[in-house]
């Protein structure tokens, strides 16, 4: 595994936008239904134009992996991560949001504290969060009646 990152570009609008149409990336969402293409460019342009938002782009070699997307407000940075289909089950989670998280601590010269809001039946996002030193800070209900776990990385960024 040879893994390099890049910020993400409008040029990758189509690759992201099957990522997160995928249908267990959308079982593992807190929104199900599928993303309309025009909504997710719009929603891209808008991220890719925000202070407060990272979008890296993990390739091995040259075939892109999966996608670590960071929301910086106030002294969170609320964690996403997504690891494409076809590359599943590999280890490429863990060694992508260990980098993300070396690249936000370089990155960032204030305090923040890096969180993830898992849907509790989504293990295999837990275990990756856990795996990589979050831990379980809270649990809560949606309106829809399922759990969410908050994670949170053990030590703070600075």
């Amino acid at each position: 595994m040879n893994l390099v990152w890049r910020e993400a570009r409008m040029a990758d609008a189509d690759l992201l936008w099957r990522w997160a149409n995928d249908r267990e990336t959308r079982a593992n969402s807190f929104t199900s239904s599928p993303i309309p293409y025009e909504e997710h460019v719009s929603w891209l342009a808008q991220r890719l134009g925000s202070d407060t938002t990272r979008i890296w782009i993990f390739s091995d070699g040259d075939a892109p992996v999966g996608q670590v997307r960071i929301d910086i407000s106030g002294a969170i940075a609320e964690i996403g991560i997504t690891v494409a289909p076809e590359h599943r089950g590999r280890g490429y989670g863990k060694t992508m949001l260990e980098q993300a998280m070396r690249r936000l601590s370089a990155e960032r010269r204030d305090r923040v504290r890096p969180r993830a809001s898992v849907l509790a039946h989504n293990e295999a996002s837990l275990r990756l969060f856990r795996a990589c030193g979050f831990e379980e800070v809270s649990t809560v209900r949606r309106d829809s009646g399922e759990q969410v776990i908050v994670l949170e990385l053990a030590r703070v960024l600075s």
